[in-house]
């Protein structure tokens, strides 16, 4: 450990929560009894005092779980050398990963690969310097067998004044296997007079937010993907920004991502035999929004573009999970609707090959809805925000405008989202849940 004291350290650590109203301290105290089991072997992140005096600057979390392997997120004080032991129970952690070198050129952030994960497992693990632990012991599922059920838990947008970030204690309740954060991980561009389009910007933007200690824990616990939408960028980012790569590389510094290409964060995951979760990057390589609509204007880009299609096609999973970042079915300048050609293309391909359940999952609005749409034949699901500002409090008339017909809607709260696959009956369900826990919706998506 480090004999530096606290104040030398890079990262300050959150203060902790603030006083809450009752209601919401009752209903937050019961959701921490709830969560408790699952927290059996994750005691808070105050024990290790990450950001203080400790080795690890935030707690570890585990990103990116494919079939046998899995990537730890690490980020140090200062330089360190770091690896991670593992097992299947809390007690035997007898696997031990390589080694990985934490230095000042990647803001001493990194990823440990574990590999050899047995399907249907739930993993145990422990960051190590040397032969000292730096981490209490944390744990994640491993990708889900046949016969398992399992709940992916989904929403977006977390901007730093809303901290401390308590729905995340809520989620943690909720008990999810699988956590896909769909953007606006950070506000990098607000305040508009402090914004710099720059690595160490965006790198102190991305600390502030990890440094939040519900989302620390809740991470410590739940294996997590996540892709970026504008604000990790700039304001309705577009992919002729000429700062892309240092606001890409610092996300990834943050945010671990096993992606197709060096450049862009598109991917795809087999969360079960039955459930394949198809990641999309809706920002490194659109079109200005202003372009007008054609066949040359994409939300996607050309190789991104050919490359989901061809994975929706040669998918065998009953449902097909798409994570976009903006909404598919909305209609703003920013979302899909503004890209109404390639969304055709998409929707087209779809039907002509006879793609059944493709299930849109979306945030970036700033509230939820139920999106899916009978002519295209897609489910959508919108989620959100997590901790930011709610639209319909900011813009009223939105309420009224999203509001018409019989489909699920909702702005008054933060939320997030839980699909949920039944192995028994084979289906594929959703709810929302608000900020402490109250069930807003329930759906049945589809059944094989």
């Amino acid at each position: 450990m480090s004999d530096k004291p606290p104040e030398a350290n890079r990262h300050a650590a959150d203060d902790g929560y603030p006083d809450q109203p009752a209601r919401r301290r009752a209903l937050h105290a019961a959701g921490a009894i709830a969560a408790a089991p699952l927290l059996a072997t994750i005691k808070s992140v105050d024990a290790f005092s990450f950001g203080k005096s400790g080795v690890l600057a935030f707690a570890p979390a585990a990103f990116e779980v494919h079939a046998d392997k899995a990537l730890i997120w690490v980020s140090a004080n200062e330089a360190a050398r770091l690896h991670v032991r593992w097992g299947v129970a809390p007690e035997s952690l007898h696997k031990r990963s390589a080694e990985v070198a934490l230095e000042k050129p990647s803001d001493f952030t990194g990823a440990i690969t574990l590999t050899g994960l047995p399907a249907g497992a739930t993993v145990f693990y422990r960051v190590f310097a040397g032969e000292t632990a730096v981490s209490e012991i944390c744990r994640f599922n491993a990708v889900r067998t046949a016969g398992q059920s399992f709940t992916l838990a989904f929403s977006g947008d977390t901007e730093e004044k809303y901290k401390p970030f308590r729905i995340f204690d809520t989620m943690a309740a909720a008990k999810p296997d699988f956590f896909m954060f769909l953007g606006d991980t950070v506000y990098a561009d607000i305040p508009k007079r402090d914004f710099s389009p720059t690595v160490p910007h965006y790198r102190r933007k991305h600390a502030a937010i990890r440094a939040d200690k519900p989302m620390q824990n809740f991470l410590a616990q739940c294996a997590s993907f996540a892709t970026w939408d504008d604000h990790e960028i700039q304001n309705d980012a577009h992919g002729g920004l000429a700062f892309l790569p240092e606001a890409e590389q610092v996300y990834r510094e943050y945010w671990p991502c096993t992606s197709v290409e060096p450049v862009g964060l598109y991917r795809a995951f087999s969360l079960s035999p039955a459930v394949d979760l198809i990641i999309l990057d809706t920002r490194r390589f659109r079109s200005v929004q202003a372009m007008p609509d054609g066949p040359e204007k994409t939300m996607l880009g050309t190789v991104q573009k050919q490359w989901f299609l061809n994975v929706l096609k040669r998918s065998k999973a009953a449902f097909k999970v798409v994570a976009t970042s903006v909404p598919f079915h909305g209609s703003s300048q920013d979302a899909w609707g503004n890209y109404k050609t390639e969304r055709d293309e998409i929707v087209a391909f779809i039907k002509r090959e006879g793609i059944d359940n493709v299930v849109m999952i979306s945030a970036d609005y700033h509230f939820a809805r139920d999106w899916s749409n009978k002519r295209t034949g897609i489910h959508e699901f919108m989620a959100g925000p997590l901790a930011t500002f709610r639209t319909f409090d900011k813009t009223p008339e939105a309420r009224e405008r999203h509001s018409k017909g019989s489909h699920f809607v909702f702005g008054d709260d933060f939320n997030f989202g839980l699909l949920r696959y039944d192995a028994r009956s084979k289906t594929l369900s959703v709810s929302y849940q608000d900020s402490v826990g109250k069930i807003l919706y329930e759906a049945k998506i589809a059944t094989v």
